[in-house]
């Protein structure tokens, strides 16, 4: 039976440990390493052991001492350099250099710093009429107004329109047309019912007293022209006034400007243009109290500006009149070249 013996190797047990040659390391002494503080002040050490060189290589010489300034020499010639350059004196006088008219000049609308003003409050009437027969009876009573006003040429009427947008469909037709000739009322003219405007309407803003102003007046008669084609939009372009382009030639500014702009920059308000109300439902009959109060106040403004930038023109020719009599003509042309304005009176000027 030993035959069928398989010998089976005998594993080693787990407390017995192999004959193995030790190892032992032998630690080598490293050198000590300076600190960054020690390294830096070793480097000081061998610079200020070192003599400085110049740019050729040879030692720099020491820098040589400063001037006494209160030697009697240096004094001499200092007191000698004054005398013969005295500084300028101010002429105790208010007088205006051409330089200060020049950096004072009135900003463009671009340039003007927002600031927080009161808002536009509108307490006069305001006379709603949706009907054509109200709306020709209210054109006709205008209309007398403005021809018993017999001691001026022109009567200035502010003119805006409203209408409904849609970001689908685009501008609807003209809806309302507001009017004002006295700050103490506004007329507003809903049209939706209207197929044709009123004879009446017509003549009044053909009138040939009436001058119609607005700010992008012209675009309104061009919508207005498409939608009624009873009126001529050429007629009322001729003798209309840009509110934005008469700002820039009386206050000499530049840009293109909107209503609530102007508000700010010429009557100093601010206006509630709020979206709600401008891009609301002006087709729809009747309108509620915001949409008449946003309608009255925007020709209500209208007024005040033509009204302030027409007594700022007067009063601008008086001043360019006054300086060309007390200056002469070629200091007047020089000093509207510096950008001179002459809103304000300016007695004398320095060039």
């Amino acid at each position: 039976m030993d035959k069928f013996l398989i010998k089976m190797p005998i594993k080693a047990k787990n407390n017995e440990i192999p004959d193995q040659k030790s190892v032992i390391k032998k630690e080598i002494p490293q050198a000590k390493k300076n600190t960054p503080v020690q390294a830096k002040e070793k480097e000081n050490a061998q610079e200020n052991d070192t003599p400085k060189q110049g740019k050729a290589g040879r030692a720099a010489k020491p820098a040589a001492k400063r001037k006494n300034l209160d030697t009697p020499e240096v004094k001499k010639e200092m007191d000698t350099a004054e005398s013969e350059n005295p500084p300028k004196r101010r002429s105790g006088r208010a007088t205006r250099s051409t330089r200060s008219m020049a950096e004072e000049g009135t900003p463009s609308p671009e340039k003007v710093a927002p600031e927080k003003m009161p808002f536009i409050k509108y307490t006069g009437a305001i006379k709603y009429y949706t009907d054509n027969q109200d709306i020709a009876a209210s054109a006709d009573d205008v209309m007398q107004w403005v021809n018993q006003q017999t001691d001026v040429d022109v009567v200035p009427m502010a003119f805006d329109m409203e209408w409904p947008f849609s970001f689908q469909t685009g501008p609807g037709k003209s809806s309302v047309i507001q009017i004002c000739v006295d700050e103490k009322c506004c007329y507003v003219y809903q049209l939706s019912n209207l197929k044709k405007l009123p004879a009446a309407l017509v003549a009044l803003i053909n009138h040939p007293k009436v001058r119609l102003h607005g700010v992008n007046i012209k675009a309104d008669f061009r919508k207005l022209e498409r939608d009624f084609p009873e009126v001529s939009a050429d007629a009322l372009i001729e003798k209309c006034v840009d509110l934005g382009v008469w700002c820039n030639e009386v206050c000499e500014t530049g840009g293109r400007w909107s209503l609530e702009r102007l508000a700010n920059f010429i009557a100093k308000r601010a206006m509630d243009k709020s979206k709600k109300v401008r891009m609301s439902k002006w087709h729809v009959i009747p309108l509620d109290e915001n949409q008449l109060m946003y309608a009255a106040i925007d020709v209500y403004i209208g007024q005040v500006i033509y009204r302030e930038l027409e007594q700022r023109q007067k009063q601008k020719l008086i001043n360019e009149l006054e300086f060309k009599r007390q200056n002469g003509e070629a200091a007047f042309k020089a000093v509207k070249g510096l950008g001179e304005t002459f809103l304000s009176k300016i007695n004398e000027i320095t060039l």
